[in-house]
């Protein structure tokens, strides 16, 4: 199991995930028994310090620390358990900007002004496409959305949408201006 995911910096966070058997099936009763790493940016596997406890049905909570939040960027994170096979687990720490907005953005089609779903968008910072700010893509009505259904969240300022889709020509960038 992959999941993605996004940890506020220098605070704890609490990540929920299903303990599973090599069948796939859920593995109940393993309380706070289960070992879970924590590599930051690249580091070695390190014991999580937080604390471990079973929610029920197979899943499982983990609270961090602060301190295993104090550094941007991309965090690893394993565990294992008795019987269970081992759950890979990928989270960001960002700092929250309190000045960035969710902006909504619509993709459609130039036939009709239907929405377009499964539309790969790519917000770049600059117009070259150096500095990328966000992933997402379109869902059934259109908007951009991240992994877990999130819009975009930016700053105020000029942004360049790049959209991409099998069969489909876009006039790359849009530039857009979000206040």
């Amino acid at each position: 199991m992959l999941s993605a995911g996004v940890w506020r910096k220098n605070q704890p966070n609490t990540i929920l995930f299903v303990m599973v058997d090599a069948n796939g099936s859920e593995i109940p009763g393993l309380g706070s028994s289960f070992v879970l790493q924590i590599s930051k940016t690249g580091s070695a596997f390190a014991a999580g310090a937080g604390n471990n406890s079973e929610v029920g049905m197979g899943w499982y909570k983990y609270v961090s620390t602060a301190g295993e939040a104090d550094t941007s960027g991309p965090i690893a994170i394993l565990v294992t358990g008795a019987g269970a096979i081992q759950q890979n687990l990928e989270y960001v720490v960002e700092e929250r900007v309190e000045t960035a907005v969710e902006f909504t953005y619509t993709v459609t089609s130039t036939a009709g002004n239907v929405p377009l779903e499964g539309v790969k968008v790519t917000i770049y910072a600059d117009a070259l496409g150096a500095q990328i700010v966000w992933n997402g893509w379109t869902d059934a009505l259109g908007v951009a959305r991240d992994t877990y259904g999130n819009k975009p969240r930016l700053e105020p300022g000029t942004y360049y949408f790049w959209r991409f889709k099998t069969g489909y020509a876009f006039a790359n960038p849009d530039i857009e201006a979000v206040s």
